[in-house]
């Protein structure tokens, strides 16, 4: 990790902003005994990717981030090459973080997803939810759009790439903080994964501007293990390498818990980054936390 700058900083949007300190964050449920526990499915590798590291999309977790419905049977799963899968979520979050970094500053957001698979495992979805990343003007609400493909590569391991888009409509900040991220991930047995990021042309990321416009990446591995067919805990690691765009790079992780109560989702998440983000990003946006989200899953096929 590159050494830090000796200096607090604001966005340069407003002249509002507080000292900036650490930066930061935050990706099944099938019945233990069940041969859909360990088969490489598209929806399962995106769902686990949603809970242990969160685009809450807590996921941000999100993430921290909700890509798909978890009600799905192995016979919905092995008909993918033949119907299309519609499914997504309603809800909201305590705080809603995003690679350690909260967008709301420690207050609650709501938040919904729609993910659609194609025949052949491709797939495209969107996500959107309330935000409030700076303590001067701030865009209302983020949102993301994504197209991918995955590739079940045997019983035990698969892949998935995706293309992602975060955008931010109405957004006051002079700076543009929309930008484009390439992401692949690795999965085994729908319970580790290791996934590279890589996002091009990056000014700017949570609730500050850079100092220049670089490209940005992160690596993360995490991992997720059911309890019993209502219960599962999952965990993640991941490094943002920003040192092109803040001169600097962090890290980040979680531990969640998450309770599927058909068709409602509960997770409790502990988030955490490296205090060195508190350089660069707002005092309410960075440190540890603890967040609750509660969700609403639906699914459908055609």
């Amino acid at each position: 990790m590159l050494a830090k700058l000796g200096k607090t900083r604001a966005d340069d949007s407003h002249k509002t902003a507080g000292r900036y300190g650490p930066l930061h964050s935050f990706w099944r449920r099938k019945p233990v005994a069940s041969t859909c526990s360990t088969r490489q499915t598209a929806r399962g590798i995106r769902k686990a990717l949603r809970e242990t590291l969160p685009v809450i999309r807590h996921a941000r977790t999100l993430i921290v981030i909700a890509f798909t419905a978890g009600g799905l049977s192995c016979g919905v799963a092995a008909r993918a090459d033949s119907v299309s899968v519609f499914t997504g979520t309603l809800g909201g979050t305590s705080d809603f973080v995003f690679r350690g970094l909260s967008l709301t500053r420690g207050k609650p957001a709501a938040q919904a997803s729609l993910d659609i698979e194609f025949p052949k495992e491709f797939y495209v979805g969107a996500f959107v939810a309330t935000a409030d990343p700076n303590p001067g003007p701030s865009p209302p609400v983020e949102m993301d759009f994504w197209a991918g493909r995955y590739w079940r590569v045997s019983e035990n391991f698969s892949g998935d790439l995706r293309l992602s888009q975060y955008t931010y409509p109405e957004d006051p900040r002079r700076v543009s903080y929309n930008r484009t991220e390439l992401t692949g991930t690795v999965g085994f047995r729908n319970q580790l994964y290791l996934a590279a990021i890589y996002s091009p042309n990056t000014k700017a990321v949570g609730s500050s501007a850079g100092y220049a416009e670089g490209n940005a990446w992160a690596v993360e591995v995490s991992g997720r293990k059911p309890l019993n067919e209502r219960f599962a805990i999952s965990a993640g690691f991941g490094h943002y390498g920003l040192n092109e765009i803040y001169h600097d790079s962090y890290n980040y992780w979680n531990a969640t818990l998450t309770a599927t109560l058909k068709p409602f989702e509960l997770q409790l998440a502990y988030l955490g980054i490296s205090e060195n983000a508190d350089e660069h990003f707002a005092d309410d946006s960075v440190g540890d936390r603890v967040a609750l989200t509660a969700l609403w899953r639906f699914s459908s096929t055609k």
